[in-house]
C-alpha cells in the first residue's frame, strides 16, 4: 500500500467519523429543542390560564372604580344643584322679607301718624 492510499483511507475514515459526531450532535440539538419549545408551550399556557382571571378581576375592578367615580359625580352634581337652589330660595325669601319687614314698618309708623294727628 502506498502512502497515498493510506493518507485517503485515513481522510476517509476521520471524515466519516466527523460526519457521524456532527449527525449525532444535530440530532441530539433538534431533540432538544423540541423538548425546550414543548416546555415553553406548556409554560405559556400555564402563564395565560393564570393571568386571564387576574385580567378579568382587575377589569371588573376598574369598572367597579367608574361605577364608584360616576356615582359619586353624579351625588355631588346633584348636591350642587340642591344648594344652588337653598341658596337661591333663600335669597329670594330673604328679599322678600324685607320688602316685608319695609311694608310693616311702614303700616306701623302710618298707624302711629294717624293716632298722633288727632
Amino acid at each position: 500500500m502506498s502512502p497515498v492510499n493510506v493518507s485517503l483511507v485515513a481522510l476517509l475514515v476521520v471524515t466519516t467519523v466527523v460526519v457521524l459526531v456532527l449527525g449525532i450532535l444535530l440530532a441530539r440539538l433538534i431533540l432538544n429543542l423540541t423538548l425546550l419549545s414543548k416546555n415553553v408551550d406548556s409554560i405559556a399556557q400555564s402563564v395565560q390560564s393564570e393571568v386571564q382571571p387576574t385580567l378579568k378581576e382587575l377589569r371588573e375592578a376598574a369598572q367597579s372604580i367608574n361605577s364608584i367615580a360616576n356615582n359619586a359625580d353624579t351625588q355631588f352634581s346633584g348636591f350642587q344643584s340642591t344648594l344652588k337652589s337653598v341658596l337661591g330660595a333663600s335669597s329670594i325669601v330673604g328679599c322678600k322679607m324685607k320688602g316685608l319687614m319695609d311694608g310693616l314698618v311702614k303700616g306701623i309708623s302710618f298707624g302711629l301718624n294717624l293716632f298722633n294727628k288727632k
